[in-house]
């Protein structure tokens, strides 16, 4: 709880505090413009609060940077930490001496934890703030009460009701299930939006399958053709493919008898020549007996016969050359038909084109109905965690609904004697109201709003309250009596303010003395002088 807090601005430096109820009291002539407001304001600014700033920034214009430090006491430990106005995104965590400073979340974090706030619960300012009731907080309408501030919408109301109560958790797992399959919903309808898949209606859906019905039909015939053209194209194929063999066959022989020819002729246009006395004393080498002058009256005869054909044999020579590079041109074309034969077989354009074209327009039906499935798991799926969560948020908000209207019950009838009317509340999937029933003068209404927050402060870890003099305005004395007599029975903690406290009777004068943190008036003024007249 908060301890202590001290700060340089104030009229009274340090202000101390316990348990239960603590009172600030204004004169009893009921002055305003003392700063008693300020000085609540400057507890939500210890508790982690941004209104003081935006609230109170007459007081910083006038005192200048407003500093507070302030002790909290948990389990017998003392935690000291300071905050500027200066820079309130900043804390200084006094009591670690390494890394003081620290950001306002990480302060927030500290309070929560330390509170004994559960691990999924509310955030520690989304607690305590609607229970806040400062002058300019807007957040004290008596019909509105759950209203942090006025136009608070109530889909931000409901899940710190819930959190508040500890009744948040297995619904946290269906609202997060819900977000990620709403994720993929978007993604999907994104899709659908730009154009990548086509949306289908329930009617085109029927339309879809039956076409792909007609698709699947079409490509099994068109495979069938297919394996029977393979079949029928690879026989023709073979028996045309030995036809071009044998053709091959033919000509590569009648090439191999020409070029062997040509080679002849050659040889005779080469070695046609007389043969010189050198070269018959080379063959004595190896023959020495061999009649030299005879082979050479042998040779000159030939050469006389070479020399009359020779111009026969060139001409037979450029006959064979052309008859050979013939020949050869025709291997080639037929060694073409070969290639070509092998290509052909399994090509036949016009059916592999259609079903190419019917294969894509399958897959594109194939896929507009798959996502349309999709889609429709996906809505199915946000339907029924949508059912499940109001079915588990309806259940929990008439669990809260039954504890609070209970204790408002309890609280109502120490506030009032004579059987009073309780307040009702009512709480729905979709709104909140806050019913004073038969009774709704004023006092009674505010009345009814402080049995609201005595009950949270029973039924929840909320650690605190916050009541300004407004919130007393219009209660009947008798009735303010016994609320403090409630506030200062609780073992939490209770801030409030009041003024004219003289028309209390006795024990309640002597009540709020005891629980006096600072007494302020005209001649005490919170921060040691006004600024509200002119000058």
């Amino acid at each position: 709880m908060l301890r202590e807090l001290r700060c340089a601005q104030l009229i009274e430096k340090k202000l101390e505090f316990n348990s239960g109820l603590n009172v600030l009291t204004g004169p009893d002539d009921g002055a305003n413009s003392i700063g008693k407001s300020s000085v609540l304001m400057l507890l939500d600014f210890a508790f982690a609060g941004d209104d003081f700033i935006k609230l109170c920034s007459d007081v910083i214009n006038n005192v200048g940077i407003v500093t507070i430090e302030m002790d909290f006491v948990f389990d017998g430990y003392k935690y000291s930490f300071s905050r500027s106005t200066n820079d309130p995104k900043v804390v200084s965590f006094l009591s670690e001496v390494d890394s003081p400073e620290k950001s306002l979340d990480e302060y927030r974090n500290f309070l929560k934890s330390t509170y004994g706030f559960p691990e999924h619960g509310s955030s520690f300012r989304s607690a305590v703030n609607p229970f806040f009731r400062i002058w300019g907080k807007d957040n004290y309408n008596p019909n509105k009460p759950l209203n942090s501030f006025p136009s608070e919408p109530y889909s931000s109301i409901k899940p710190n009701l819930l959190k508040l109560f500890s009744l948040y958790g297995d619904l946290r797992v269906l609202v997060k299930e819900k977000t990620a399959t709403e994720k993929k919903k978007n993604v999907l309808k994104g899709a659908f939006n730009e154009g990548y898949i086509k949306s289908l209606t329930t009617k085109q859906k029927g339309k879809s399958e039956a076409r792909l019905k007609e698709l699947e039909s079409e490509i099994t015939k068109i495979k069938i053709s297919l394996e029977n053209y393979s079949i029928n194209a690879n026989q023709i194929i073979n028996e045309e493919n030995l036809k071009i063999k044998s053709e091959k066959d033919d000509l590569v022989n009648s090439l191999f008898l020409l070029q062997n020819r040509l080679k002849r002729t050659d040889n005779n246009l080469t070695y046609g020549n007389t043969i010189n006395k050198k070269n018959f004393d080379k063959l004595k080498v190896f023959f020495p007996d061999v009649y030299a002058e005879k082979l050479a009256k042998v040779d000159l005869f030939h050469s006389g016969v070479t020399k009359i054909l020779k111009a026969e044999l060139r001409e037979e020579k450029a006959l064979l050359e052309e008859q050979i590079g013939s020949l050869e041109f025709e291997i080639r074309s037929v060694e073409l038909k070969l290639l070509e034969s092998a290509r052909a077989v399994g090509k036949p354009s016009g059916l592999v084109d259609k079903m190419l074209e019917l294969s894509s327009e399958e897959k594109d039906v194939r896929d507009q109905i798959r996502f349309r499935e999709i889609k429709s798991t996906i809505d199915g799926k946000v339907s029924e965690i949508s059912d499940k969560i109001v079915e588990n948020s309806t259940k929990s908000l008439s669990t809260i609904e039954s504890k609070l209207n209970s204790a408002m019950s309890k609280y109502i009838n120490k506030f009032y004697k004579g059987n009073p009317v309780p307040p009702k509340i009512k709480l729905t999937e979709t709104r909140y109201e806050f019913n004073h029933n038969e009774d709704s003068g004023t006092g009674k209404a505010y009345a009814n709003m402080i049995a609201l927050d005595m009950s949270y402060l029973e039924e929840t870890y909320l650690p605190v309250l916050i009541h300004d003099l407004i919130v007393f305005s219009n209660i009947e004395d008798h009735a303010i009596e016994d609320i403090f007599e409630e506030y200062s029975s609780t073992n939490k903690q209770v801030f409030i303010a009041i003024d004219k406290v003289n028309r209390f009777k006795e024990v309640t004068q002597k009540l709020v003395k005891s629980k006096e943190f600072l007494a302020l008036g005209s001649d005490k003024l919170a921060f040691g002088k006004s600024w509200k007249k002119r000058t």
